[in-house]
């Protein structure tokens, strides 16, 4: 059996992000956080600080609240029946199933992208996955598939099969030991299947940040609680521009929200990131402070004290610009 809880951290990190970028990150997790005991006991802006990299940070607030619970509900041990394990936030089928099978041995099923493109592939099933009835085909088959010893390396070995054999667009059919037996590979449907919606355009999200320096510090404020993108998250003062908004007028709302007085300045740079469906382009303003009040919302800090802040990626991207540019 495998620690259920370095199950849970590692199920939870490898929702939509990479293997490669999760093996960079939870190492240093596991050492700032070694058990369900020492996450549960962390304090948010720890526990976004060391997500930072990973992305989507509901992920993280999410794993904060599942330890929290288990250790208050379920005396720190997790639960391994499946019921109790969906009642956990952030804990759906697939993680489920995941945790169940790879931690206890239990025989659960468990449904990715990756098994969905070998089940689909496989039997031959066309429609989309993601939705009824093909959706509720592909987990019947992935429990009767499953076997009752060594449920955990099934899982685990249908999804290895799916990332590196029976891959998107150049699958290694002659290397699958399923080859014989693939619908798809018999009647040539194999870059056919399976039969993904079309993805949707990004959506352009144009911001501004403003750079307010006070001698070798610079203003920064937390998002706050109930914010669409980046919430309890620290950034420099910047907006959303509304339709046909300037960047300089935007500069000035972001002031105001911060609670400080300041002139806008020139331009400094264009950052752009995209994240999940949002095409986010940050246009940096300098400014000064006409005062000498401290923010009604933030703080100064050297740009060296930001290290210590969970930020999200363009405002971190941001920080560094600055810091090398100083």
């Amino acid at each position: 059996m495998r620690d259920p809880y370095a199950v849970l951290v590692s199920e939870m990190m490898l929702q939509q992000t990479q293997v490669a970028t999760v093996l960079r990150y939870y190492p240093d997790w596991m050492r700032r956080f070694p058990t369900l005991g020492a996450l549960a006991r962390a304090d948010e802006a720890d526990v976004l600080h060391a997500w930072q990299g990973l992305g989507y940070y509901s992920r993280a607030r999410r794993l904060h609240q599942a330890a929290r619970r288990i250790v208050a509900e379920h005396a720190g041990k997790m639960p391994k029946n499946r019921r109790e394990l969906l009642a956990l936030p952030g804990i759906g089928a697939y993680s489920a199933g995941a945790i169940a099978s790879i931690a206890f041995g239990e025989r659960e099923p468990l449904v990715d992208g990756n098994v969905i493109r070998v089940l689909t592939r496989l039997y031959g099933l066309r429609g989309d996955p993601g939705r009824a009835p093909l959706k509720a085909r592909l987990w019947e088959l992935a429990r009767d598939l499953v076997p009752a010893d060594r449920p955990g390396d099934f899982n685990q070995a249908l999804m290895e099969l799916g990332a590196t054999v029976c891959t998107a667009r150049a699958p290694a059919c002659s290397d699958c030991p399923l080859s014989r037996t693939c619908v798809a590979r018999k009647k040539g449907l194999t870059l056919e299947l399976p039969e993904l919606p079309a993805r949707k355009a990004a959506t352009a999200v144009k911001s501004v940040a403003v750079v307010v320096r006070r001698g070798e510090r610079v203003l920064v404020r937390p998002v706050p609680r109930g914010a669409p993108r980046w919430a309890g998250l620290w950034t420099f003062p910047y907006v959303e521009l509304r339709p046909g908004e300037s960047a300089r007028s935007g500069a000035l709302r972001a002031l105001h929200d911060a609670g400080i007085a300041g002139t806008v300045g020139t331009e400094l740079m264009v950052l752009v990131h995209t994240i999940t469906r949002f095409r986010i382009t940050l246009e940096v303003l300098g400014a000064t402070s006409t005062d000498r009040k401290a923010p009604k919302h933030g703080k100064f800090s050297t740009l060296a004290a930001l290290r210590e802040l969970a930020m999200p990626a363009p405002h971190r991207k941001l920080a560094s610009k600055l810091k090398s540019s100083w």
